[in-house]
């Protein structure tokens, strides 16, 4: 057994002897009952799963009282950074980060395997149980979003995305770069791209231009073959232009059918960054890196946890889809793999003018999501975004209100639409009272 495994034995033993004893309540009388513990031994921190069946609530109340400060008690090493407490499931999920002589940070994307033969996907990185994690462009996953403040890792983690999808010949790139090129300009010579790099904002604007142009003609002509990925690191950067913003939010909104697909990536992921709320909610794929702050890593989390703002940045991350979560460290793509894919060419030496018309080029609805809500449904997630209340409370509540109970996708999504109006609320100053919530807790 290795150091790691031993230290999280421990760990899960001490807290179960406590919750036994009552240690955790404070009182012999009231022992919290633990189904299970299991242990993971992830590269960048430590974690304990734990079953504690109807005492789930009270052992997560208990060790999440005064910034964790019983939580971190009863952790056996000396952590790096913040340890976490959250469910995950039926479980209370435990975090704390391994000292930097136990952490696993360097994995370089070849000592995972070979790049998957699929060209919409690229290797992430490793997560807890040693396992290689994949994502992809699909159906239902057209879109991402790559959120980490400065030394999280996101520009590399982006890097190597676009690197590992460009080995595949039908990929096509659109590359905006709102750092001025010093993210992005290291993949100008990738196969596939369609132009230069686009560092300003009138550079971007006909960069965008032109991919609403495509996805016009792909519309229209059903000729759909391969993908367009347009990439823009630090958007906020670019959309403070209400055009570029508009743009954005049309391709987000109405590439999927198309194969136009959008890479988004920024270290100062709040509300305000996307100008437009829908942007945000059609980035349905997230890989969140460290944040500097609570209410960034809820915008790029989609959540209030787990908390981006706790994780050890240099790579460390979570990788979110709508069916699944990983932390993972992302895998590091070194700077001399990047430049033995160089030598090919745009399409275009300059992008092409920059129509002005671009941004109503297709129907609202064309490739659009067609979720709709109604006013009781509004209500209703609302609500339940400020008690804290997941899907089935959503469920039960929309039941109660119409007589008609939403199925598990539809749930997600008016759940979703209440968080995001919380966010916004909250992020506008407004203060929801807690009186008139009392029957529905």
């Amino acid at each position: 057994m290795d150091t790691r495994t031993q230290l999280l034995k421990t760990w899960a033993n001490s807290l179960a002897q406590a919750a036994l004893g009552g240690a955790l309540t404070g009182d012999p009388a009231k022992p919290l009952r633990l189904r299970s513990i299991e242990v993971v031994r992830g590269p960048r921190a430590g974690a304990l799963e734990i079953d504690a069946g109807m005492d789930a609530g009270a052992l997560l109340n208990t060790l999440s009282r005064n910034e964790h400060a019983l939580h971190r008690q009863f952790v056996p090493w000396q952590f790096t950074g913040d340890p976490s407490v959250y469910m995950t499931g039926r479980y209370v999920r435990l975090e704390a980060g391994w000292p930097d002589d136990m952490a696993e940070k360097n994995i370089t994307l070849k000592s995972l395997g070979q790049h998957p033969h699929d060209g919409g996907r690229w290797i992430a990185g490793k997560n807890e149980v040693g396992a290689t994690v994949t994502l992809s462009l699909s159906d239902t996953i057209p879109h991402y979003l790559f959120g980490g403040f400065t030394g999280s890792g996101k520009t590399w983690a982006m890097r190597s995305a676009i690197a590992q999808l460009a080995r595949d010949d039908d990929n096509r790139f659109v590359l905006c770069d709102g750092k001025y090129g010093d993210g992005l300009a290291c993949l100008q010579g990738i196969a596939g791209l369609v132009g230069p790099l686009a560092c300003t904002i009138e550079d971007t604007r006909a960069a965008l231009s032109w991919s609403m142009a495509e996805m016009r003609r792909r519309y229209e002509t059903n000729d759909k073959t391969g993908r367009v990925i347009v990439v823009i690191d630090e958007v906020q950067e670019f959309t403070q232009d209400d055009a570029v913003a508009e743009m954005l939010r049309r391709l987000t909104a109405q590439g999927r059918g198309a194969r136009v697909h959008v890479l988004v990536g920024t270290q100062n992921p709040l509300q305000r960054t996307f100008n437009d709320p829908s942007i945000k909610r059609n980035l349905t794929g997230r890989l969140a890196l460290r944040t500097d702050s609570f209410e960034a890593s809820k915008v790029v989390v989609g959540s209030a946890t787990p908390r981006a703002d706790h994780l050890l940045g240099a790579g460390d991350s979570y990788a979110i889809t709508p069916s699944a979560q990983h932390r993972v460290q992302v895998a590091y793509i070194a700077e001399s793999e990047l430049d033995a894919q160089h030598g090919a060419g745009p399409e275009f030496e300059t992008w092409p003018d920059y129509d002005p018309e671009a941004a109503g080029t297709l129907p609202e609805n064309v490739g659009a999501n067609t979720f709709t809500i109604s006013p009781i449904e509004a209500a209703v997630s609302l609500l339940a975004a400020h008690l804290g209340k997941g899907q089935p409370t959503v469920k039960r509540m929309i039941e109660d209100a119409t007589g008609s109970r939403p199925g598990g996708s539809r749930a997600d999504r008016i759940r979703d639409y209440g968080r995001e109006a919380l966010t916004w609320l909250q992020n506008e100053g407004w203060i929801l009272c807690d009186e008139p919530c009392e029957t529905w807790a």
